[in-house]
């Protein structure tokens, strides 16, 4: 007889299926929700199916958290490569759904300590990816001030992830002071960082045309 784990490795579209659901009623109706009862429901299935392909309901959010890690990662880079990436980044952010998965895992996280830790290294992961890319970006920028790439990273976090949450519980009072004034000032750090690394490119070129003359 095929184990559980098998089973889910070869039957994949139920499994991701399970998964969906589990985040859905987690963003719909909250994490307390999402028994492994309701699950089923959602998908169509019996209950017994759900723990055939998670044996506890800590491995089942352990795969949504992970999988949603991962998603995650795959946006960023695909922002962090865009034409203009720190709107791409802010855009990502501030997505209110974005933030009420955060708000939910965070929630059980007080409840299961192995929510918890994924939650705080796949945190981590994103956040050491961002800074990097950032050093990359901000690198050439002529006066960076206090304004470094970490600090960058965690500005756009907190602010965006805060906006996320205020949208996503439709509080929107000073929004229409503060994201003109944000979009603003990244609109000058990517000019100013772009223009800095076209005279960077430039000067390189003519350094090396003279080396070889």
């Amino acid at each position: 007889m095929a184990t559980p784990g098998s089973v889910g490795k070869r039957d994949t579209g139920t499994r991701e299926k399970i998964m969906t659901a589990t985040l859905d009623i987690m963003v719909e109706e909250g994490y307390a929700s999402a028994t492994s009862r309701r699950i089923a429901e959602k998908v169509g299935v019996q209950r017994a199916v759900v723990y055939y392909y998670f044996p506890t309901m800590d491995d089942l959010f352990l795969a949504v958290l992970r999988r949603g890690t991962q998603e995650n990662l795959a946006t960023q880079r695909r922002a962090l490569s865009s034409k203009r990436p720190l709107h791409a980044l802010w855009d990502m952010t501030i997505d209110p759904r974005g933030a009420r998965i955060l708000i939910e895992f965070m929630a059980l996280s007080n409840h299961r300590k192995v929510i918890r830790e994924e939650l705080a290294a796949g945190a981590e992961r994103f956040r050491e990816a961002q800074v990097a890319a950032l050093s990359f970006m901000l690198g050439g920028h002529p006066n960076p001030g206090p304004l470094t790439p970490e600090v960058v990273s965690v500005l756009i976090s907190v602010i965006g992830r805060s906006i996320g949450l205020e949208k996503s519980l439709h509080i929107t009072t000073g929004h229409d002071q503060t994201l003109p004034l944000i979009q603003q000032y990244l609109d000058r750090l990517e000019t100013t960082t772009r223009g800095t690394s076209r005279s960077t490119r430039g000067q390189s070129t003519t350094a090396s045309g003279d080396d070889f003359s």
